[in-house]
């Protein structure tokens, strides 16, 4: 299915949804999930966290679906509600510590035999990784999970979060550039706009 047929599915089950189809809605929400699910992650850091925002979400969705004015939209006000939602419970909680075995867990390479020596040694580079992915400003730590957590496309991840693909290009290279930065111990530039 091309590009612009997906947009125009999408489009036409917006429209059912605005009228109450709760198939519609379910249709979207499915279609949507994993990219939502690493935004969510990106600003809370936690998986409890990212399942109740979540269910927040779809509540929210449900309720106000009505309220999008252009159908074609759906995906970056649905980035909106779920920054907003993600915004508000993070607000509400203190932070928790992420586990690093399920960030990476589905991205470790299996080692079958592997020392305890080398296992730690990973570990504690894994997690310094980690720790400078976590510390990254939220607009850069956005891009960066939906590009190597999620493995979406510049284009997806423009379209999610409603950006040129030259910016979402450019916030990849500086979060790369701020995470190699902090690992090797080298100052860090000011933090540019973009």
């Amino acid at each position: 299915m091309s590009s612009s047929s997906k947009r125009q599915n999408e489009a036409a089950l917006v429209c059912a949804a605005r009228r109450g189809d709760r198939q519609a809605i379910q249709s979207l929400l499915q279609a949507n999930w994993m990219w939502l699910k690493g935004l969510l992650y990106s600003i809370l850091c936690d998986a409890e966290d990212v399942d109740e925002a979540l269910q927040e979400v779809c509540i929210r969705v449900l309720e106000k679906v009505d309220t999008l004015r252009d159908p074609e939209c759906f995906k970056s006000w649905l980035a909106t509600v779920g920054r907003h939602t993600a915004l508000s419970l993070r607000g509400r909680r203190k932070q928790k510590p992420v586990s690093l075995d399920e960030l990476l867990a589905v991205h470790q390479p299996a080692a079958k035999e592997q020392d305890a020596a080398d296992k730690m040694v990973r570990r504690e580079q894994q997690e310094q990784v980690l720790e400078a992915v976590k510390k990254l400003p939220e607009k850069y730590r956005e891009v960066f999970v939906l590009k190597y957590i999620k493995d979406m496309s510049y284009a997806e991840i423009a379209e999610i979060l409603d950006l040129p693909v030259t910016t979402v290009q450019i916030r990849l290279v500086r979060s790369r550039r701020m995470i190699y930065n902090r690992l090797t111990g080298k100052p860090t530039d000011k933090v540019p706009r973009t």
